[in-house]
């Protein structure tokens, strides 16, 4: 079998994430928000890390009872801030949360991580600057670390083995079809 190198799945499955149709995504988002919804960890959590969505990824629910942070961009990785002042488009256009103040990543009880792709292996391929693992690697050696899931479509599921040794393995990866670990 040949070996896709993590430039080549990026682009494969970003190509198949943009064909999706308005339509589509929505159906399918539903699904993930409604696999999401029925985890354990999920229902008890308060603070969850969340983000906007970015060129055809599902966008997460937000549930009344919670309180959700979100992404921006550091010089070490990623903060994690509310939405209560709004967002603003950052370098790469992404949505970014304009609140200054972050929450400490320990007080998160679940990080909810876009992906380009994931194997059976629960590691994800992002966009390729590494600021989930580099974010995520921090608590790593806590006791009670937060969860770590990714959130996807299921086409996005890949046969490679590509994880590097600075990839931050995922907890679960919750798509429209079913819930990984």
């Amino acid at each position: 079998m040949i070996q896709m190198s993590k430039l080549e799945i990026r682009k494969y499955f970003i190509e198949q994430r943009d064909k999706l149709s308005t339509e589509k995504r929505t159906l399918l988002t539903s699904k993930i928000n409604r696999n999401l919804e029925l985890q354990k960890e999920y229902i008890v959590a308060k603070n969850i890390a969340s983000f906007r969505a970015f060129r055809n990824e599902p966008q997460p629910t937000q549930l009344i009872n919670k309180f959700y942070y979100y992404p921006k961009i550091s010089k070490t990785g990623l903060t994690f801030h509310t939405d209560c002042n709004g967002f603003k488009l950052n370098k790469f256009g992404i949505e970014e949360p304009i609140e200054k103040q972050s929450i400490p990543l320990n007080e998160i009880d679940i990080f909810l991580i876009p992906l380009i792709s994931f194997n059976k292996n629960l590691h994800r391929v992002g966009f390729g600057h590494g600021f989930y693992d580099k974010t995520l690697s921090q608590l790593l050696g806590i006791a009670d670390k937060p969860k770590f899931w990714g959130i996807c479509y299921d086409f996005q599921l890949s046969v490679t083995n590509f994880e590097t040794e600075f990839d931050v393995r995922l907890d679960k990866v919750i798509s429209d079809k079913k819930v990984y670990v």
